[in-house]
């Protein structure tokens, strides 16, 4: 009798891997088609692409996070080619991934196989999905959900390797993006050394493992720049110093509204408040169980200070199944009557909410802000190549019918492919251009916002050395023209507030403007 329940609960946790291996690779897949918001969308496309041609990131171009993303991109275009099906695989394997893992920390957790798997469908359905191709605040938030679940479920753990593996997963997050990690590091190394040296027999030793790890990381990791030519110091710059004076910059303009914080974060900030009335009500302080929650009620005020202070549209609502699943092991493990009716109204709300957001996002596309587009207007990508079959291309900051831009786009790649006697530098957020064209764009950074985001402005401390990395660069490929496209409108101050005004000459045709260089012969 025990072997014949022992193998109904092995098909059915088998049944519900199966259903949320295929729901979360596939939701994420289909819905990652409409739409592109370029400067978004194409984030990692050409970058991945240049470092399979030996380009790297900090060394041939300027970067100022994305690095882990961008070295797994290339991983999957080597593999499956260079194309929109490697692209979206990228993303769609990763939400799989994050969904079986949470559906594993349910089930540590007690929480039943029915209700780990309703849980886990809200969490794919509002995860990676909402932006469909990679992205770099959903990696590094994702790496550092990953630690911090590991952390929770292996407090007490003898296998001292996974504290190996949690201080590499965040080190993976940080090189990702820099923040959330960085705030993860100095909040949980404060709970983990009081945890570990102080209420548990003096566990050093954890502690010393963490330390070594991170050091042997960071050495790893200096090697590995030493190895590929890329100089520390402008690591330092590019990847430290200069992100945190943007971070700098924006903590002293925030600006705060309880009212639309309530508003837009009700459904994560209430189950938050709920769970920890709960857990501190009634437990110990000097208690395993606060040092595992109170390592989760920073990872979300974390989550929800970076939502905040990022400019991308908010991708946070990932947490609010997570919630929901930590509220539900505490019903489980209450003394309510009514604990069975409590359970199932949660998992309504739980469904109305995941719904909400499911059309605001997925159906919607409003991550890559095209929720005012009518996507039954778009146009199959494959008209301006082939590699990018798969893809219905509407974009929400084009003017005109999607058929009109990808005819532009078409007419950009013949131009530049039939360009043989000079090198140019192209500035443009088409990250793919260089992918589909017989010529290198030699695109100096990944993006060119003037907020600040992108290069160094003129007020910042390391204005100067963007633009000795930026003439460098044009001396080093003997950069012959600078072109933007002309129906793009990005701003040529992120040209022309670097280099002289007499070593250049602008011309125009149909679709560029043309600087023609002249002083970096």
């Amino acid at each position: 009798m025990s072997n014949l329940y022992k193998n109904k609960v092995i098909n059915t946790n088998f049944f519900y891997l199966t259903i949320l291996g295929l729901f979360s690779f596939f939701i994420n897949f289909y819905y990652s088609k409409f739409g592109t918001f370029p400067i978004d969308t194409f984030l990692h496309y050409d970058s991945a692409q240049r470092i399979l041609k030996n380009e790297l990131p900090i060394r041939d171009y300027w970067v100022v996070s994305g690095l882990v993303v961008d070295f797994i991109q290339s991983i999957f275009f080597k593999f499956f080619g260079i194309n929109w099906l490697a692209y979206s695989l990228h993303a769609s394997l990763f939400n799989s991934l994050m969904a079986y893992i949470v559906y594993f920390f349910f089930l540590e957790i007690k929480i039943s196989n029915f209700k780990a798997f309703v849980f886990t469908i809200s969490f794919a359905t509002l995860s990676y999905t909402i932006s469909g191709t990679p992205f770099v605040d959903l990696h590094a938030t994702f790496f550092l959900l990953i630690a911090t679940l590991l952390i929770m479920n292996n407090l007490n753990t003898q296998k001292n390797y996974l504290w190996s593996i949690i201080t590499f997963l965040i080190f993976l997050s940080f090189l990702s993006k820099q923040v959330p990690a960085t705030y993860a590091i100095f909040g949980y190394i404060l709970i983990l050394l009081y945890y570990f040296c102080f209420l548990q027999k003096k566990e050093y030793k954890k502690i010393v493992i963490i330390f070594f790890t991170a050091l042997l990381l960071i050495i790893s990791l200096i090697i590995l720049l030493k190895f590929n030519k890329i100089d520390l110091k402008s690591f330092y710059i590019q990847y430290l110093d200069y992100p945190r004076s943007i971070g700098s910059s924006r903590l002293d303009n925030f600006e705060f509204s309880i009212n639309i914080f309530f508003n837009k974060y009700k459904f994560i900030v209430l189950p938050l408040l709920i769970l920890m009335f709960i857990k501190f009500q009634k437990i110990e302080i000097q208690s395993e169980e606060t040092a595992r929650y109170t390592i989760f009620f920073v990872f979300t005020i974390i989550i929800i200070f970076h939502q905040l202070m990022t400019k991308n549209q908010t991708y946070i609502y990932f947490l609010i199944p997570i919630l929901f699943g930590l509220l539900e092991k505490e019903i489980n493990f209450s003394n309510q009557k009514f604990k069975k009716y409590i359970s199932i109204f949660m998992i309504i709300i739980l469904t109305f909410i995941t719904t909400k957001y499911h059309f605001r996002f997925n159906e919607n596309r409003k991550f890559h802000e095209l929720s005012k587009q009518q996507l039954e207007n778009s146009t199959k990508a494959g008209n301006i190549h082939k590699s990018l079959s798969g893809l219905h291309w509407i974009n929400p900051h084009f003017d005109g019918a999607a058929s009109k831009e990808i005819s532009i786009l078409k007419n950009v790649q013949t131009k530049i492919s039939e360009m043989k006697d000079n090198e140019i530098m192209l500035i443009s957020h088409y990250k793919f251009l260089d992918s589909i064209t017989n010529k290198n764009l030699n695109y100096p950074n990944k993006t060119f916002t003037i907020d600040g985001a992108s290069v160094p402005l003129s007020n910042n401390k390391h204005f100067e050395t963007y633009q000795l990395f930026l003439t460098n660069m044009i001396k080093e490929k003997k950069i012959d023209k600078i072109l933007f496209l002309k129906h793009e409108n990005i701003s040529q101050t992120i040209i022309t507030d670097y280099i002289d005004i007499k070593c250049f000459q602008i011309t125009e045709d149909d679709i560029f403007y043309i600087y023609k260089l002249l002083c970096f012969k």
